[in-house]
């Protein structure tokens, strides 16, 4: 996260953001801004400052070192076309903005998905559950297994356009577990078995029709992800 933040950083300072001689926000108001916690910024502005694009003045904060190469910045499409690829996540503002649609559009999948599935959509999703909670992989820290979970449920929407959306996301998708998991083993080593038992509620609502708790258990789910990676709420 901290080497995002750095990219994000550099590339305000690069394409004229911040000046030449600037200061630049604290630590509080750039954790602020980009919903991160201080540790990680901090860890971005030590990089900046070892790179030489930053320097710091005691008690005065830091400010941008002066010769850094100024880039025009590129023209930012108002829409992408049907034939173009889907936005990548190479920023800060862009993993939020996809957590932000992934709670939208799995937590709808969910609800559909309890209303429409059949008994070997419960059988699959239930055997994938047990395969992520006994997994031990440490090459893969079950992530294959717990994206084939998640995948599992938008199929058993029965909706060819919401099992479409789901995988046109899908590498997107793979990346926030993946993200979230090496955090999660940096912070907490035991922290991966409490994630994968959070899939369960999700299942036994599905399992039982209940499709506003499928929807509910689903977001809670990943908006935790989501904290536990801009919060650094591992507990």
């Amino acid at each position: 996260m901290s080497d995002v933040l750095y990219g994000d950083i550099l590339k305000q300072i690069s394409t004229g953001g911040f000046g030449a001689g600037e200061r630049l926000p604290s630590e509080k108001e750039f954790g602020e801004r980009f919903g991160v916690s201080r540790p990680i910024v901090r860890e971005a502005l030590e990089r900046l400052r070892v790179d030489g694009v930053i320097r710091s003045r005691q008690g005065a904060g830091s400010f941008v070192s002066d010769g850094v190469p100024h880039v025009e910045a590129a023209e930012v499409p108002v829409m992408v076309s049907a034939d173009e690829a889907p936005p990548q996540i190479n920023s800060i503002v862009a993993i939020q903005k996809f957590y932000t649609y992934r709670i939208s559009l799995e937590g709808e999948l969910a609800f559909a998905a309890a209303q429409s599935r059949l008994p070997a959509d419960i059988q699959r999703i239930g055997g994938l559950l047990q395969t992520i909670k006994s997994s031990a992989s440490v090459s893969s820290q079950g992530i294959e297994e717990d994206l084939e979970y998640h995948e599992a449920i938008a199929q058993a929407t029965h909706n060819d356009f919401f099992i479409a959306a789901w995988g046109a996301a899908r590498a997107h998708i793979r990346f926030l577990i993946e993200l979230a998991r090496n955090l999660s083993t940096l912070h907490s080593p035991n922290h991966s078995a409490v994630v994968r038992s959070s899939h369960e509620p999700i299942f036994e609502c599905i399992r039982d029709g209940d499709a506003d708790g499928a929807r509910a258990r689903m977001r809670e789910h990943i908006t935790r992800s989501q904290e536990r990676v801009f919060l650094g709420k591992w507990t």
